[in-house]
């Protein structure tokens, strides 16, 4: 009776031991894919000089300072002085701003919204179809492009997946927009010396990240002389705005059905 009760017991003995190293197995391709998930998320963010869009303000203003040594930078701010964000701007030896950087942060630090926007000298102007070639290796194949190559949209949706030109139809505007009034940003429009970043007043409800890039050619070449790029984060301006609005708009009602009961003394 011994050897097979023992048999017994050490088969479900061996039987726990095999589920359990399934189990960890599955445990730990679980969170290995979860891991690669993430870098490949982390990659996927797009950047202008190795400034990432979604980092904290604070720990990419070293790198905004490599981007270009000749940056001298101040802080923007809003109309009541709250700090949004900051700027570079360097200038050539004619006191003319030839290139602008901006970040803008959320009131969490972290940036929403990238630009930077540089002229070139004679002598450093660059030809279309290597800066076109230059922007697809790193950004990959963009969403839209004008039939001049002169103008290109890279749209992200709410998950941050680079879309194709079908899928973003709709989805993202093709320029961050015009001249800032809006209580949205409270922000005016950014100015260099005939260089400027304008930044969204309004956000999209089914964009995640809109990136565009706007190429200047030369009158008579096939030569960029100017470029502008600038990467907004819809999905976090646009879920903050709304969860404010809703707010805002629930205090509203809740102060008007307060007075519902009022009535006049006469």
């Amino acid at each position: 009776m011994c050897g097979p009760v023992f048999y017994r017991h050490g088969l479900h003995k061996i039987q726990i031991n095999v589920l359990f190293a399934m189990n960890f197995f599955k445990t730990a391709l679980i969170s290995s894919l979860a891991i690669a998930s993430s870098s490949i998320f982390a990659q996927a963010l797009p950047d202008i000089g190795g400034v990432k869009i979604g980092a904290l303000l604070a720990t990419q203003k070293p790198l905004m300072e490599k981007v270009n040594a000749d940056y001298k930078f101040s802080e923007i701010k809003t109309r009541e002085g709250k700090v949004v964000g900051i700027q570079g701007i360097a200038e050539n030896k004619n006191n003319s701003v030839n290139d602008h950087m901006i970040a803008l942060q959320d009131d969490s630090g972290k940036i929403w919204f990238l630009g930077r926007a540089q002229k070139y000298p004679e002598g450093g102007y660059i030809p279309k179809a290597t800066f076109i070639s230059a922007l697809k290796q790193k950004y990959g194949t963009p969403s839209d492009i004008t039939p001049d190559e002169q103008s290109m949209l890279w749209a992200y949706d709410r998950n941050y997946a680079l879309t194709a030109h079908k899928a973003s139809i709709g989805m993202c505007p093709h320029g961050a927009g015009g001249n800032v009034t809006t209580p949205r940003t409270d922000l005016s429009r950014l100015k260099g010396d005939s260089i400027n970043l304008a930044v969204p007043a309004g956000f999209e409800p089914n964009c995640g990240i809109q990136l565009n890039a706007k190429l200047n050619r030369h009158y008579a070449s096939d030569m960029i002389v100017g470029s502008a790029i600038q990467i907004v984060d819809h999905k976090v301006r646009y879920d903050v705005l709304e969860k404010k609005s809703n707010e805002e708009e629930a205090a509203r009602k809740k102060a008007l059905d307060a007075m519902k009961d009022n009535k006049p003394k006469l």
